[in-house]
């Protein structure tokens, strides 16, 4: 069975800035590096990382259990947001981490998932192609392939949930340009605008 997951269990916790819900990732002007991040945290968990994602206007108790991050939050305070802590250490502040750091920090070995060929790769992109294009027959098909080498559920639903998020941004630009033709304000939550 081909896995392309950690032996070791890997805790990636990310301690966020006050936002409107836990990845920020809503509302009508969606930040891309936000959008990106997102995306790259699902990722994560396909690859069997553990993560744990804290908003410290919703949880701010978490923020108090970590001496490490109460510690940082005292000295220099929510500027030092997002904190970035893998395995326990501090890695990276005041800012989000591109898959490629992501990557190295949580020790994933970026050769395996190229193993035999790029298949891993290419039947994960295969299938989040096929969400993209809304293509069932071809997400059935690739979705089975996946089964067949022995994917794990986790890197299946991390495909399929990748093209559903490309979908639904997609769809959230239609609607706020809409909402511009419109003259509906942007600052206001119109229907279907994906405010929370």
């Amino acid at each position: 069975m081909m896995t392309t997951q950690t032996d070791v269990k890997t805790t990636l916790e990310v301690y966020d800035p006050a936002m409107c819900c836990s990845t920020g990732v809503c509302g009508p002007d969606v930040d891309d590096s936000l959008a990106d991040f997102a995306n790259d945290i699902k990722w994560l968990k396909t690859q069997g990382v553990e993560v744990k994602r804290f908003n410290l206007g919703q949880e701010p108790e978490a923020f108090k259990m970590n001496p490490q991050v109460l510690s940082r939050l005292q000295k220099d305070g929510t500027a030092v947001l997002p904190l970035i802590v893998v395995n326990g250490q501090i890695v990276s502040e005041s800012g989000y981490l591109g898959r490629e750091q992501l990557t190295a920090w949580t020790g994933l070995d970026r050769s395996t998932q190229r193993s035999n060929g790029g298949t891993v790769e290419k039947i994960l992109s295969q299938i989040e192609e096929a969400v993209k294009s809304g293509d069932t027959v071809l997400l059935r098909q690739h979705f089975q392939k996946g089964e067949e080498a022995g994917f794990s559920k986790q890197q299946l639903v991390g495909a399929i949930q990748a093209g559903v998020n490309h979908r639904q941004k997609v769809t959230q630009n239609l609607v706020q340009q809409a909402n511009e033709l419109l003259g509906v304000p942007q600052n206001s939550c119109a229907p279907g605008s994906g405010c929370c």
